[in-house]
């Protein structure tokens, strides 16, 4: 698994896990992502994602990666991914932005389970 980074107007929205380039450009262009990028809010009450500027997906530089892996150990410390219940780490999705309504990070969409 790769870490991969949403980027919209040049700007890193959030960190997810995908096998390869074509699976990562698939997540991120699911109708289930984009809801979500649409829906979310940022601390000034403005979407994400308008829906019409490019989603761009790139693979995540050192320090994003290391800041997914850091969410996701976190996650798994403090039970919201929880191994024995078959969470899979690989699912997690680490915001960069304060977003209004979610914890840093949170268990990915339905297009990825």
């Amino acid at each position: 698994m790769q870490t991969y980074v949403v980027s919209i107007g040049g700007k890193a929205v959030l960190a997810f896990r995908a096998e390869d380039d074509e699976q990562a450009r698939e997540v991120a262009h699911s109708t289930s992502m984009q809801s979500d990028l649409r829906t979310l809010t940022d601390t000034e009450g403005k979407p994400l994602w308008d829906g019409n500027a490019e989603i761009q997906v790139l693979r995540a530089s050192v320090a994003h990666d290391a800041e997914w892996q850091q969410s996701r150990d976190q996650a798994i410390r403090d039970g919201e991914i929880d191994l024995n219940a078959g969470h899979d780490p690989d699912n997690w999705e680490v915001y960069f932005l304060e977003v209004r309504g979610t914890t840093k990070g949170g268990l990915g969409g339905g297009a990825r389970k």
